[in-house]
């Protein structure tokens, strides 16, 4: 069988390309997960400026410091999601296996990136961690508003809560970057936190995307912990816990119809796209 390349287009379908497909998103994946873990727990020791992954954040204390057990969780959860988005790609169904492969180039993309973040961030490398981030941002926003009708064991995992993390490290970085210790800067922090309700009402509204919701939600509760613990007197963490309300609430109205089949716009229903 041909080795074809997995970021082009095949009009054809997969058959050409799936076993590149299987290699490079198990490989990207692989190196996310075990170096995330790896500077999770320990710090890179080829620099002079490295620090574990949550060890980076506590030396710059910002308005978007989440609480470290919150992102944890949260990464457990797209981890396993992940697996299971792989295992599609073995699958002998052969839709199951064109709808994982419709978004493959984007998921290898968004692995590569992620991992080329956590070694840059862990080595104090903020403006060009900070370009990692908003580069993958871009790509999963293309991904989403080409693939936006996937299947949700595609969708979850490989788009929905990729692109809503990624959209929140931005601020998480950027804080770093800019050295938000200010008054002015917490300010403007209070007013670009909206940000997170504007972006869930927008692919709530527009896409009914229940899943974009509960991970904004949760990556807001996250956000409201980690400032309370740290500075109970302060806006930010009644602003996110405000956002997390109104956003988890609104992704209920949309979620629940279509989780539990109602007449609302079902992603398991929609038509299959052609391979990215």
């Amino acid at each position: 069988m041909a080795f074809g390349n997995p970021f082009g287009r095949d009009r054809e379908g997969t058959t050409r390309n799936i076993t590149a497909y299987k290699i490079t998103t198990i490989v990207s994946f692989l190196l996310n997960l075990v170096f995330t873990i790896m500077y999770t727990v320990g710090e890179p020791m080829d620099s002079p400026h490295h620090h574990t992954i949550y060890g980076e954040s506590g030396r710059h204390y910002n308005p978007f410091t989440p609480s470290y057990i919150f992102v944890s969780i949260y990464w457990i959860v797209l981890f396993i999601g992940q697996i299971g988005y792989i295992l599609h790609l073995f699958s002998s169904n052969e839709a199951y296996v064109k709808a994982a492969a419709a978004v493959g180039s984007h998921f290898i993309l968004f692995n590569l990136l992620q991992f080329a973040w956590v070694m840059l961030w862990t080595r104090s490398h903020t403006v060009l961690s900070e370009l990692m981030l908003v580069l993958n941002f871009l790509q999963l926003c293309a991904l989403y508003f080409r693939h936006s009708t996937t299947p949700r064991f595609v969708h979850i995992p490989a788009v929905s809560m990729p692109l809503t993390w990624t959209y929140y490290a931005i601020f998480w970085n950027g804080s770093v970057m800019v050295g938000c210790h200010s008054l002015a800067c917490r300010i403007l922090a209070n007013v670009a936190i909206w940000s997170f309700l504007i972006y869930a009402v927008f692919f709530l509204l527009i896409f009914k995307d229940y899943s974009i919701g509960f991970a904004t939600a949760f990556l807001m509760a996250g956000l409201g912990v980690g400032q309370f613990l740290r500075q109970a007197i302060a806006f930010q963490w009644i602003f996110a816990f405000t956002i997390m309300a109104i956003v988890f609430l609104a992704s209920l109205v949309i979620g629940i119809p279509e989780i539990f089949g109602g007449e609302s716009y079902d992603r398991e229903r929609a038509p299959l796209l052609q391979e990215a």
